[in-house]
């Protein structure tokens, strides 16, 4: 305590002050002694550990891992087992290696290959509808559907085509750009026409195509018609056709012009020619069945009209299967793979398959310019005595790579994700 006292109370001056402080004698209070650490780090050659007293309130994982006998009066602590702990960390290390390279290797694949997933639906920001009897539809023919789709449009348009035959004939003309028909299947959604043209020099079709960036889609397309008729005629800048089957009755049942046509898992069906034009086409696992309709005559698959040198145009056929029906394989040299309508031709055949009734690659002599390539192929239809000495027989991958999809209609550039496709050629 303290205490203050004045030396004098009338004394004008400054007084002094006396301070008494009495300090009491402090006893601090007991301290508990440690006598074991809560945490006790521990040291081992070449490994780290540490353990854990008995009491300690920290949890450890996994639990599992360690020893959690009771300490022993000799402070013996409970610690990991090193082994385990290294056993857990190397095999983690392992799965994450595993699982990174397993990883890899499957989009390497997928990249190489450049398959599409066929899950991937397509987007259409425009929706047009068409089914036979109307209901819960837009339009009852496609040939309404595809007038009232807008001109020149930047986004895609997708007329559904509904279950049934359509007998009409349609023209996607040139105004009308990003347009997909899409029915419910081969053998579900047809477009039939007889179409003919008995005096002109041009194709009936039963569907044409000149606008850019056309896809169909799930659809049989036939052509009954005689007379110079034909299932599709297409000059439109990249055009798709995926899962379709083409029926023509006449000499030729699809007729192409222009730069970058792809065809995916289509059947062609028709009689003497069943491709005919001057444009640059890619085939993928597509099956071509050609008739013949006498005996004594010859047919061939495909035939260019090309009066251009440039490797630019041609036909590429990758995974397809080639097939001659009423016929067999006694007949020598009436079935052929190509021919040309002018002095320029240009065809590779990669990985595919030709029946024994396939006879010969080229009908007639070739033209001055041709490039005529085979890789891989199977078949009867394809051993070596067949090949004619005109013919390149490319031996390696990286030499049939220069006809691949990437690389000779740019197909990664401008085919949409919702098609399947192999860019490339794989070992």
């Amino acid at each position: 305590h303290a205490s203050t006292t004045d030396n004098d109370d009338n004394n004008t001056s400054p007084s002094l002050i006396d301070i008494h402080v009495d300090v009491e004698e402090y006893s601090p209070m007991p301290v508990p002694s440690l006598t074991q650490s809560s945490v006790d780090f521990d040291a081992a050659p070449n490994l780290s550990s540490f353990s854990l007293s008995q009491n300690s309130s920290i949890i450890a994982f996994p639990p599992s891992e360690i020893n959690m006998t009771r300490p022993s009066n000799n402070n013996h602590h409970p610690r990991f087992r090193p082994t385990v702990v290294l056993a857990a960390i190397t095999g983690f290390i392992i799965s994450i290696i595993i699982t990174t390279t397993l990883l890899g290797a499957l989009l390497l694949v997928i990249n190489k290959k450049g398959k599409a997933n066929s899950n991937i639906l397509l987007e259409c920001e425009i929706t047009i509808s068409v089914s036979k009897d109307g209901r819960k539809s837009n339009f009852t023919t496609v040939t309404d559907a595809v007038k009232a789709s807008p001109n020149y449009s930047q986004l895609r348009v997708c007329i559904h085509i509904g279950e049934g035959e359509y007998n009409e004939i349609v023209t996607i003309d040139h105004e009308k750009t990003n347009l997909v028909l899409i029915g419910e299947g081969i053998g579900k959604t047809t477009l039939s026409s007889n179409a003919s043209n008995k005096y002109g020099s041009s194709a009936a079709a039963t569907l044409r195509v000149i606008g850019g960036e056309f896809l169909a889609q799930d659809m049989t397309i036939r052509n009954g018609g005689l007379h110079n008729g034909v299932a599709v005629d297409s000059s439109g800048r990249a055009s798709v056709f995926f899962r379709c089957k083409l029926e023509g009755a006449a000499d030729v049942t699809l007729s192409i012009d222009g730069d970058l046509h792809f065809y995916r898992e289509c059947h062609f069906y028709g009689k003497k020619n069943l491709v005919v034009g001057l444009a640059r086409a890619f085939f993928q696992k597509c099956q071509f069945y050609l008739e013949k309709s006498h005996p004594q005559g010859k047919i061939v698959f495909f035939s260019q009209s090309s009066h251009i040198s440039a490797y630019k145009f041609g036909f590429v056929f990758h995974l397809c299967e080639f097939y001659v029906v009423n016929t067999s394989e006694t007949e020598v040299e009436t079935a052929f793979i190509g021919s040309s309508f002018g002095n320029y031709t240009f065809y590779v055949i990669m990985e595919s398959y030709l029946d024994p009734t396939v006879t010969g690659y080229f009908l007639g002599t070739p033209p001055n310019v041709t490039y005529y390539a085979t890789f891989r192929n199977v078949g009867s239809g394809a051993t070596k005595a067949n090949v004619p000495q005109f013919v390149h027989v490319l031996g390696s991958v990286e030499a049939a790579s220069h006809y691949s999809l990437r690389r000779f209609l740019l197909g990664d550039n401008w085919i949409t994700k919702a098609v399947d496709y192999d860019l490339d050629i794989v070992e």
